[in-house]
């Protein structure tokens, strides 16, 4: 079902490409063609996001010991550095152009464009939507989003040119400008988006620890499993990267306990891993008990 939802959005983008430089030509808009550009880039990560959406269900091997979840923030750390640089272009270009003396638009085209790219956007994104809850894929999760996103500009865009068309001699002098404006604004309201995106998955990528929300509903389930473990005192670290959390447990043994064999940490470990799997898989679960109280 996942791969179904990446597919479409794929053929989606190629498909909102093809028709953001057509009307670009047609109405001579930048706006219109940044909206190309975004799909064009957009077509590209996610044929990319096909393959890393096989990669991330592979099991941990020689090559990549602890598996391949790290590469859905390393890919989305890329797909984000793309966006806001094609972003940072689209705004020179729309300053240029503003000193340029700014350049004319076919609005009434412009303005059908935008209907059309309004309509098809918002029916993928209730698509991926339905396919993304359905499946729990935070890969579709998150690029319904972007259809969503790119569903409310096409709305923006659409409102801007049906203005310009309808009511351009208002505007007088400033009617050349229009269309830099507008691009300008999309940058504005679309730049924080893949910013935040960037220091999400790079902090990721760079190991960081997960939510407060989520350490904390963590730290409590795992008092919870320690009951009936001899611990006077316990430490828990934990990572989390793409779909997969690391956890690394260090629990202090009461003094009575100091000799326990190995058998029965075991047994102590496994009881753990049991009660914890709601969060953690068992290879990515490492329990350490010690005597040492300096090691926590």
């Amino acid at each position: 079902m996942e791969r179904k939802g990446l597919w479409l959005s794929v053929l989606g983008c190629l498909g909102m490409a093809a028709l953001g430089f057509t009307f670009a030509h047609l109405a001579d808009s930048d706006a219109i063609f940044l909206d190309g550009v975004f799909s064009l880039v957009n077509f590209v990560m996610s044929l990319v996001m096909v393959r890393v959406a096989q990669l991330i269900k592979r099991r941990a091997d020689q090559h990549f010991p602890f598996g391949y979840a790290s590469f859905e923030p390393a890919f989305n750390v890329l797909q984000s550095m793309v966006i806001l640089g094609v972003m940072l272009m689209a705004l020179s270009s729309a300053v240029m152009a503003l000193y340029g003396g700014g350049r004319s638009l076919e609005a009434g085209i412009a303005t059908f464009y935008a209907a059309i790219a309004a309509s098809g956007c918002l029916a993928i994104y209730l698509i991926l939507r339905r396919i993304g809850r359905a499946s729990g894929s935070s890969l579709l999760q998150v690029d319904s989003f972007a259809w969503l996103v790119d569903t409310a500009l096409s709305v923006v865009v659409l409102c801007a040119f049906a203005f310009v068309w309808l009511f351009g001699d208002l505007l007088g002098g400033w009617l050349p400008y229009a269309d830099a404006w507008l691009v300008i604004v999309m940058v504005a309201v679309m730049l924080p988006i893949p910013a935040g995106i960037l220091y999400k998955n790079l902090m990721e990528v760079l190991l960081s620890a997960p939510s407060g929300r989520m350490q904390r509903k963590i730290h409590k389930a795992f008092s919870a499993a320690m009951a009936g473990i001899p611990g006077r005192r316990w430490e828990l670290s934990m990572t989390k990267t793409g779909r997969s959390l690391y956890l690394h447990a260090r629990i202090l043994l009461e003094e009575d306990q100091y000799h326990a064999p190995v058998e029965q940490a075991d047994a102590w470990r496994e009881l753990l891993t049991e009660r914890m799997n709601k969060f953690v898989a068992e290879r990515e679960f490492d329990v350490v008990f010690t005597t040492d109280p300096d090691y926590l």
